[in-house]
């Protein structure tokens, strides 16, 4: 089933996908018995394949049963796929102007490093407590980080009140904004403005650095290390926080 691996399924859960194909409803002991696969990894590629849409589950008598949906539902994981990948697309678009002032830089001056998944946050926020400089933000979905990132937040917030790092931020100007709570963020002040005002993208501005951050999948940060780039930020930041708001709709 080469097809099946070229629109992006493992080969497990393929043996999977086909097995309940051809067995009808399972438990996952059931499946690991029939293909000779752990069931801990039974579990972990259905879950998978419930994600992509290509396996469902029901109770009996308490336990779990998995039973493959309709073949015809690969054709909605591709259009999730081509959705997807259109975000991403939408996702580099708002970053290519930042990166292509980066060709006007001499390369020796510039530094970049680009980081894929949750650890990458959790790397370039750790840096931000190592630098010990203010942070000024803008773009930013504080739920985003507060889902992703609940207990580590709790810790990045701690370290900004003892390192005694301020921390501006720029965030859309609208109601039921989800915004970290003074208790929890002592150190943070917001302003605020309409979307249309300022570039969306989520950039982070300290010391040397400048640091994008796109919400795709996977969510990617795009760390830029260069005096006179992070100086270009900066000024036009405080362009932003005179003409900001100090009040929340």
């Amino acid at each position: 089933m080469e097809i099946l691996k070229k629109i992006g399924l493992t080969e497990n859960e393929i043996k999977i996908y086909l097995d309940l194909l051809k067995s009808g409803s399972s438990t996952a002991y059931e499946i690991s018995k029939r293909i000779n696969i752990y069931r801990v990894h039974v579990y972990d590629k259905l879950e998978q394949l419930i994600n992509k849409g290509l396996v469902t589950y029901i109770y009996k008598s308490s336990k779990k049963h998995f039973q493959a949906t309709n073949p015809s539902k690969i054709k909605d994981h591709l259009e999730e796929k081509k959705k997807e990948i259109e975000n991403q697309e939408k996702d580099v678009d708002k970053i290519l102007p930042e990166l292509n002032n980066m060709l006007k830089i001499k390369k020796e001056d510039t530094y970049v490093e680009i980081f894929k998944g949750i650890e990458g946050l959790k790397y370039f926020l750790k840096d931000i407590i190592k630098t010990e400089k203010e942070v000024l933000i803008t773009g930013i979905d504080d739920k985003k980080y507060q889902d992703n990132l609940p207990l580590f937040m709790k810790q990045y917030f701690r370290d900004l009140k003892l390192k005694k790092i301020k921390e501006r931020i720029i965030t859309e100007n609208k109601k039921n904004i989800f915004l970290f709570d003074k208790k929890l963020a002592p150190t943070t002040n917001y302003r605020y403005l309409k979307n249309n005002e300022f570039n969306p993208t989520n950039t982070f501005i300290y010391g040397n650095k400048v640091v994008l951050v796109t919400w795709g999948n996977p969510v990617t940060s795009v760390m830029i290390k260069n005096d006179l780039i992070a100086k270009t930020y900066k000024s036009h930041f405080e362009h932003l926080w005179k003409i900001a708001s100090k009040k929340l709709i």
